[in-house]
Order: structure tokens, then sequence, then C-alpha cells
């Protein structure tokens, strides 16, 4: 069996977790990244200010490669309205760099777009897409309406695990002469709502259903994920394995 446990860069010598002002000395939110092999040797953690592009200079100063992998989502209660369409504009503007061809361009931007990305995590709590994907177990209805939009929203719920979203930042960092910069999704599978209610009850009866309501049952929307298995890149995980790893790492944390 695979292990849940995520392989990290090979090439760098030095790992740069980015956080936001106050949280590098928080040991309840920097502890995990500590205590990772070979942190003591190579891990440093830089303050920085989400809201000061400034403040980033000294994490990235000399590297090769800069991964963003999270933006926080709720700053005030209407953050969420604007989140969609602030996080497509700022895409957009980064995608620009890649149209100037000329010799003296700074960097290559490569955006990886995940699907609902599941699986048991390192994390000590449960991250917010995997309570949108247990949510028809746990009821909770803020996050079943989040999976609902997302049906609504895109035809189906694309699923993707943890740990190859990981290996996809890692192959196109170790591909970065193959890897051209642009959009490229990282998504495993195509279900729908009806899907992933019907697995939960016939791989997991011990776990009630209590929000049974669904949209767009019968709507099962496939979009073309194949740019990055044609550079070589490979899925190790299934739908199956992304929905179980979840309830896996539910119950592991209380919350089923």
């Amino acid at each position: 069996a695979a292990s849940r446990k995520p392989r990290w860069p090979s090439r760098s010598s030095l790992w740069v977790p980015l956080s936001t002002i106050g949280l590098a000395g928080d040991e309840t939110k920097t502890g995990l990244l500590r205590g990772l092999p070979g942190a003591a040797e190579r891990l440093v953690l830089f303050e920085a200010d989400i809201y000061d592009a400034a403040s980033f200079e000294p994490a990235i100063q000399g590297c090769e490669f800069v991964f963003l992998v999270a933006t926080p989502l709720q700053h005030n209660s209407g953050s969420s309205k604007a989140y969609v369409s602030s996080k497509t504009i700022s895409e957009e503007e980064l995608l620009k760099y890649n149209d100037d061809f000329s010799k003296d361009r700074a960097f290559d931007v490569v955006v990886l777009l995940c699907g609902l990305v599941g699986g048991d995590i390192l994390l000590p709590h449960i991250s917010g897409s995997i309570h949108v994907m247990l949510s028809p177990l746990t009821g909770v209805k803020l996050h079943h309406n989040s999976l609902k939009s997302l049906q609504t929203l895109l035809g189906s719920i694309p699923l993707v695990h943890i740990n190859d979203v990981c290996e996809a930042h890692i192959f196109c960092m170790e591909r970065s002469f193959d890897v051209a910069g642009g959009r490229y999704l990282c998504t495993t599978a195509h279900t729908n709502m009806h899907d992933v209610l019907e697995h939960y009850a016939g791989k997991h009866p011990e776990l009630e259903i209590v929000d049974k309501e669904v949209v767009g049952e019968g709507v099962r929307v496939h979009v073309n994920t194949n740019k990055l298995v044609e550079l070589g890149f490979k899925y190790k995980y299934g739908a199956k394995e992304v929905l179980d790893g979840s309830v896996d790492c539910g119950k592991r944390l209380g919350v089923l």
C-alpha cells in the first residue's frame, strides 16, 4: 500500500514555508513542519505578510523554484464572495509573464488547477476540502452547500488525492525543461454527488448519510486532464482511494 506521507522535493537544499505575521514562532502552526524528516538541517521559517509583497523577498531570494500552495479565503464576511473572482484575476495577471518571450524574462509561471483534494493528510486538523468531501456524513450545511456549488458550477465533483497533488508539484519542478508555463488540470476522477453518496453508503455502511440532498444527478462532466499525463505524470490514486482516505482521516481526527 502506498504511504500517506507525501514525498518532498528531492532537489531542494532548503525548505522555505512562508507564514503570515506572528505564526513562525507558533508551535501549534509550525510543529508539524519542524517534525518532518530533515527539517532540523534544512528548514528555515520566514515571517511574511500576505498583504505586503516585499516581505516575501528575503524568503524567495536566490530560489530556483517558488511554490504558492495556498491563499487565505476569509478575511471578512464578504471576502468569500469575491474569492473566485480575485483568484481568477490574479492568476490571469501572473500568466501574462509567460507572454514575454524575451531572453530577460525572469521566470515561468506554472499553474496547477486541482480538483477537490482528499485522502488522509499529515495535518493535525481536517482541511477545508475534506470537510466538503465528508459533508454528506457530517451534515454540516455550510460544507454541503459548497459540495453542491461545485457540482452546479463544474457539472461534476473532480477529485484528486493529496499525495498526487504533491507529486504533481514535484513533477513540474523536476521536469521544468519539459513543462511549459501555463495551466495544468490536476484531477484523477470526475464523479458527481450521487457517486460520492453511493460510495459512502456501499463502502462505509457503519456511517450514516446525514445529508442526502444532491444536485445534478446524472450529470457528470469530464474535462480534458491529459496535459500532465502526456508529459509523463502518473496518478497513483483513484476516486475510491480519495474518498476512503478522507473517511479514514475524518475518523482519525474525530470528525466522524
